[in-house]
C-alpha cells in the first residue's frame, strides 16, 4: 500500500493476535521525497498513489508527482522507474503483458508494454521550515482562509471547513489534536522540539 502524504510504500501483515504488522518498504519520513531509485532504503518517491502485483512478484507504484510509474523489486530490495514524463499517474493496472495507467492531470488511461525498467536518480528533497520557539501551554490556531476567484464556500450542509493538527512526536500537544471542523483551535503544547502538523481541509 501507498502511504502518499509521506511518499512511502508500506506492507501490511495481519496479525489477530497483536494487530496489524505495518513496515515501511521504501520512505524517509514526513518530510523526505524525490526521484531516486536504487537501494530501497535510499530511493525516494513523490506523492505516490496506486501499486499493483506485476507477474515477477514486484510491486508497480504510480510515482504521481514525479510523473512516474515505479517497480519495486523484493527480490534485491531495489527501486527502479519503469515509465517516465506521465501526466500525474494515479492507479496502475497489469492487463496481460502490459499496464494501465492513469494520466489523472490529463483526463485519460493509457496501455504501456511492461519495460525493463532503468535507474534514475534526479535528487532528494526534504522540506525544511524556519524554527519557531513557543512556550508550553495554551495557543491560539487561526487559519485565514480565501477561496480562489470564481469560487465560494460550499456551506449547504454546515461548516465546509475542517482543521486537522497532529504533532511529532505526540506528546508536543497535551490536548487539541485531531479533526474538527472550522479553522480556528485551541491547542495546549507540551515542553520539548518537534514539529506541529495543521492541515486545512474547505470544499468550495
Amino acid at each position: 500500500m501507498t502511504d502518499a502524504e509521506t511518499s512511502a510504500l508500506r506492507s501490511v501483515v495481519r496479525a489477530p493476535a497483536a494487530g496489524a504488522a505495518v513496515t515501511t518498504a521504501v520512505g524517509l519520513g514526513l518530510f523526505d521525497f524525490g526521484f531516486r531509485d536504487g537501494p530501497a532504503e535510499d530511493a525516494l518517491l513523490q506523492h505516490p498513489l496506486g501499486v499493483a502485483v506485476l507477474p515477477d512478484g514486484s510491486v508497480a507504484i504510480a510515482d504521481t508527482y514525479n510523473g512516474a510509474v515505479r517497480r519495486r523489486s523484493p527480490a534485491d530490495r531495489t527501486v527502479t522507474t519503469l515509465a517516465r514524463d506521465l501526466a500525474e499517474p494515479s492507479v496502475v493496472l497489469v492487463d496481460g503483458d502490459s499496464l494501465i495507467v492513469v494520466e489523472s492531470a490529463a483526463h485519460r488511461l493509457v496501455r504501456l508494454s511492461m519495460p525493463a525498467g532503468a535507474r534514475v536518480d534526479a535528487g532528494a528533497h526534504r522540506v525544511r521550515r524556519a524554527r519557531t520557539d513557543l512556550a508550553p501551554g495554551p495557543l491560539d490556531l487561526r487559519i485565514a482562509f480565501t477561496p480562489p476567484t470564481g469560487q465560494h464556500l460550499d456551506t449547504r450542509f454546515g461548516d465546509p471547513t475542517s482543521l486537522t493538527i497532529a504533532a511529532s512526536p505526540p506528546s508536543l500537544l497535551r490536548s487539541g489534536a485531531g479533526t474538527a471542523t472550522g479553522l480556528e483551535r485551541t491547542v495546549e503544547l507540551g515542553a520539548g522540539e518537534g514539529v506541529l502538523q495543521v492541515s486545512v481541509a474547505a470544499a468550495a
